[in-house]
């Protein structure tokens, strides 16, 4: 994830494709299967000539104002209404820093990745690049800045902000933006099927039991059980549960493939210091559960199922026959929030542990840019701004901002949601992330989503022996030449 809300529409609809063919690649966000229509874009050679679908900005500035660009198009910022709100606060900023000039370059999100590929390799990259999430970030690894040493000279105070949230904007130990905004995964539930069903709603808080019981990911699946309902009225429990007959389902893992299943299990890499490919347990656990899930228990959607009627073709909690989803926080651009009755709960623990997940978009500095110490004053500027912030839809890296933000967020669903919940899922992002580099990351990622295809469309599989065989393709792929 590696919102991104124009983003946000292209994976929602290369999920649909995931699900019912054959799987794409990845996003800074994946279809979230995890990001996949940016990585398949990522492989597609940009020429160096390629025209921007806008520039804008910097009319009116002074003749000895430093000139900078701000890139946009590897995430959110590219859709109409996202134009015209960055191009006045463009316009805004320069009439209120005569000493600066920022210019606003917006590139289509499908050439946005080969375009600035270009604009690196000729030694003319631009001066900020965002709002960027980590898979956006990940096509040019170490080609980013380290903002810490020009927070310092710019006098700029990073420690109001989390640990665990500067950690999370590090690739591969570098620091290379500040938090803006911020999409911590949670449970999405629908209080009307739980209502239904009689069942206390998920927790809310970290360390609260369900039903006396710790709130574990096997709890929450077994939960799904009592919440998945046939055409008889029968749930997953009864003996007289007809699974090919399904009204209701449980749970559903979301715009999830690939590595973008595995994050409630704990962050992990696929491959060692050698890059030589392994499944950590932990992915092994998640793939498992998802694939049980489907075809055993039947509490989440198939991938035949996902994309029927029943579940809104492709993007089944909106449906409002889902009752639990674990999703990330963008994931409100994408149901009528008003229409359904919904909270949000806290995510479950795995092995004694929680890990929510994380996506997170923030602004970048190119460390070839010629104008680093006037373009962190831009960033560090950006980065604390409440129109930016509400803009792009997140949860503002900046404390100070989330009571307006979420009042915000209350208004547009015309109820009240324990956004309380998100907070505390700040604290447990996946490191290493669902969207991190890895060797050879287009092509790796398209091998692990037509894994996950796999996975959603065929019942009776050795799920151990597919895994072998995945690790086995992912070793050679990692030693391969990488994907222009």
């Amino acid at each position: 994830m590696q919102t991104k809300r124009r983003l946000i529409l292209v994976l929602m609809a290369a999920a649909m494709l995931v699900m019912s063919a054959v799987s794409v690649s990845t996003f800074q966000f994946q279809a979230q299967a995890q990001g996949t229509a940016a990585a398949t874009a990522a492989a597609t050679a940009i020429p160096p000539t390629i025209q921007p679908t806008l520039i804008a900005g910097g009319q009116n500035c002074a003749a000895s104002a430093t000139k900078l660009t701000w890139y946009v198009g590897l995430g959110a910022g590219g859709n109409v209404s996202e134009i015209t709100k960055e191009t006045d606060w463009v316009n805004t900023f320069n009439t209120a820093h005569t000493d600066t000039c920022l210019i606003l370059q917006v590139v289509n999100n499908a050439d946005a990745t080969g375009a600035l590929k270009a604009m690196m390799a000729a030694g003319t990259p631009p001066d900020i690049v965002g709002p960027v999430g980590r898979l956006g970030r990940a096509a040019f690894k170490g080609q980013w800045a380290d903002i810490l040493p020009l927070a310092k000279a710019a006098g700029f105070d990073t420690s109001k902000y989390d640990p665990a949230l500067l950690d999370f904007i590090k690739d591969d130990g570098v620091t290379v933006g500040l938090p803006f905004a911020l999409y911590p995964a949670i449970i999405y539930y629908n209080k009307d099927l739980f209502d239904e069903a009689k069942l206390p709603y998920p927790p809310h808080k970290v360390g609260d039991l369900y039903m006396g019981k710790p709130w574990t990911i096997d709890a929450m699946l077994e939960l799904a059980k009592k919440l998945t309902v046939d055409k008889g009225g029968n749930d997953a429990t009864a003996s007289s549960f007809d699974p090919t007959n399904i009204t209701q389902y449980g749970f559903w893992f979301g715009y999830a493939g690939g590595r973008r299943l595995t994050p409630m299990w704990g962050g992990a890499s696929l491959y060692d210091a050698s890059n030589n490919a392994k499944i950590p347990d932990s992915y092994k656990a998640a793939w498992t559960a998802y694939y049980n899930s489907m075809w055993t228990t039947h509490v989440v959607p198939n991938a035949d199922a996902t994309a029927s009627d029943l579940m809104a073709k492709g993007n089944p909690f909106s449906s409002g026959n889902v009752a639990m989803t674990w999703m990330y926080t963008w994931y409100t651009c994408c149901f009528d929030m008003k229409k359904l009755h919904w909270d949000i709960a806290v995510v479950p623990s795995y092995n004694g542990t929680i890990t929510a997940g994380m996506d997170g978009d923030t602004f970048a500095l190119p460390s070839g840019g010629k104008n680093q110490a006037a373009a962190f004053k831009v960033l560090s500027a950006m980065v604390v701004d409440k129109d930016l912030s509400t803009l792009y839809g997140g949860i503002p890296g900046n404390a100070a901002d989330r009571d307006s933000f979420f009042s915000a967020m209350n208004t547009q669903a015309g109820q009240t949601i324990d956004w309380n919940v998100a907070l505390q899922m700040l604290k447990y992002p996946e490191i290493p992330g669902s969207e991190a580099w890895m060797p050879n990351l287009i092509k790796a990622n398209n091998r692990m989503n037509v894994f996950t295809d796999l996975l959603g469309h065929t019942p009776g599989l050795d799920i151990n022996k597919e895994m072998d065989k995945l690790q086995t393709d992912l070793d050679a792929i990692f030693k391969a030449p990488e994907t222009p």
